[in-house]
């Protein structure tokens, strides 16, 4: 398809059709409500992924509704006025196995993206190897969806950016892998924030429910993790550097909603530099807590510094407090031999090989041009 030819429709594409994008600006995509199979999805793409096709919209630049079986990648999509990309399931049922690859999301010139992407009622979303830059809410947005894949994400924000990743509500058996947010003025992931009000229930309902957050990096941010009205949460083997307002916070859920129970935080690796951080832990739950298992912390002044930023539960594993990571600069690898268990390199080999910049993806994103 060259630009401003028009998109097919539901019935002139079948199963295991591909939809190949020549290079160019592509106006408003959407709403498509393609679906193919399980066996024979229909892939959307750049005709060259080395030099990919843009999207462009007046509200969402690629919106899809209701379709399923859909693999989209090689694209550089454009924000339109609401958003990037917006993914829905139809008003009967959810989208199913969209997977979205590849892919740079980047503002208009002069304005920041208000979502990079929004999903509601999707189950089986996969986000590889996206690249997003310069949000204002959120980078990825959750509502009602299930069985949530992400990996390899980049994330670059500025100050002005809210939300890395934020998961609203009804959003379950969610995992975020290999991935790297970096300068955002809010929280990098903020799980169990509801946009509207609680189900009525004899008993409150978490708003997210099952979350992992395994080998990450966490650069910058003010707040890397905020937990609110949720369960089942495991934040494994990444490494913060530099947080600001709190390494995480557990903040007070709306009314109606779950507090947060089962949150695990293990094999992290957390650095910031002399009078950079205001405090360890943000707790408006008082009847919520993080379980600690061993984390590496340090600082030029720790553990002396505990006594003004807060110190760990009384039921905390042992910490480990003295012992400088001595990281490599931008790969972020420990070489002092005491920290190589912690972060998100540890269960990697840890060899001169492995001193690559963490915050590329394994496939190279979309060229955005001059």
């Amino acid at each position: 398809m060259a630009p401003g030819d028009p998109w097919p429709s539901a019935a002139e594409v079948a199963p295991g059709d591909r939809i190949l994008l020549t290079p160019g600006i592509h106006q408003n995509v959407g709403p498509l409500l393609l679906s193919g199979t399980p066996e024979r999805p229909i892939r959307i793409g750049s005709v060259d992924p080395t030099q990919p096709s843009a999207l462009v919209g007046d509200a969402w630049s690629l919106d899809v509704q209701g379709g399923s079986n859909l693999e989209i990648s090689t694209l550089m999509v454009i924000s339109g006025g609401s958003g990037a990309v917006r993914i829905r399931g139809a008003t009967d049922a959810p989208s199913r196995n969209v997977e979205l690859r590849s892919i740079l999301i980047t503002p208009t010139p002069g304005v920041l993206v208000p979502v990079g992407v929004d999903a509601e009622d999707v189950h089986d979303l996969r986000l590889l190897d996206l690249r997003v830059t310069r949000w204002q809410r959120a980078a990825i947005e959750l509502r009602n969806t299930s069985d949530v894949r992400v990996a390899r994400l980049t994330l670059q924000g500025d100050r002005q950016a809210s939300t890395g990743v934020r998961m609203n509500e009804g959003v379950r058996n969610t995992r975020i892998e290999k991935s790297a947010l970096l300068i955002i003025g809010g929280s990098g992931v903020a799980a169990g924030l509801p946009s509207s009000p609680a189900p009525e229930a004899s008993t409150p309902t978490p708003a997210v429910d099952g979350l992992v957050i395994d080998g990450c990096i966490f650069e910058r941010i003010a707040i890397p993790v905020t937990i609110g009205s949720a369960k089942d949460v495991r934040i494994e083997r990444c490494t913060i550097v530099d947080p600001s307002a709190a390494v995480f916070e557990l903040r007070r859920p709306a009314a109606g909603w779950a507090t947060a129970t089962d949150v695990r935080a293990s094999g992290n690796l957390v650095t910031w530099k002399v009078n950079g951080l205001a405090r360890l832990f943000i707790d408006d739950q008082p009847d919520a807590s993080i379980d600690f298992g061993p984390n590496l912390w340090w600082a030029a002044t720790m553990p002396t510094a505990l006594q003004w930023l807060g110190g760990f539960p009384d039921d905390a594993s042992p910490q480990v407090l003295e012992v400088d990571p001595r990281l490599v600069p931008r790969s972020y690898r420990p070489l002092e031999a005491e920290a190589v268990g912690f972060g998100h390199l540890a269960e990697a080999d840890a060899s001169a090989s492995k001193d690559v910049d963490p915050r590329d993806s394994t496939e190279d994103p979309p060229n955005p041009g001059p």
